[in-house]
């Protein structure tokens, strides 16, 4: 259907996820190692390890279920970027004085994060989004996979009206 667009993104970026799954790993062995040889000189050595292994594991389990919903059609664009957001976004069209579709080069993906000043950014994947400019003065930037996919929905939009 050419007057959709859905997606959903996940947070996998294993440069930061393995790093944190080894010292996860780490932390239990020596916990293990901890309680084997247990007296009393170990026992403090024990509670930090626990309390470094709750800190990763919810580092870990959250960065695990970020997810970005996004939904564009000729009326609106949907999104939400959970667990930040507990309902859907929406922004329609009415509300946009312009837009921009991009595909950013590797150059730009790598530098910063994607961390801009001024604007409202929901990027889980670097690279390709939709920039909206509202008529409130608001940036928003709004990641997606096939941005071609999303200009192909903004130009039969275009067309209809």
């Amino acid at each position: 259907m050419a007057d959709q667009y859905k997606e959903v993104q996940r947070f996998r970026r294993w440069e930061i996820l393995l790093p944190l799954f080894l010292l996860l790993l780490f932390t239990i062995y020596n916990i293990y190692e901890s309680a084997m040889l247990w007296d009393f000189r170990t026992e403090a050595h024990l509670w930090k390890g626990v309390l470094a292994l709750l800190i990763l594991g919810g580092v870990l389990t959250y960065l695990l279920s970020i997810r970005l919903l996004v939904k564009v059609d000729t009326e609106k664009i949907k999104f939400q970027y959970f667990p930040l957001h507990r309902k859907k976004q929406k922004i329609y069209w009415d509300e946009v004085a312009h837009y921009e579709v991009l595909n950013l080069p590797l150059s730009v993906q790598l530098s910063g994060w994607g961390v801009h000043v001024g604007e409202r950014m929901f990027c889980v994947k670097p690279g390709s989004g939709i920039r909206l400019h509202l008529k409130d003065g608001q940036k928003i930037f709004i990641s997606c996979k096939d941005p071609e996919a999303i200009a192909q929905v903004l130009r039969t939009r275009e067309a209809s009206a």
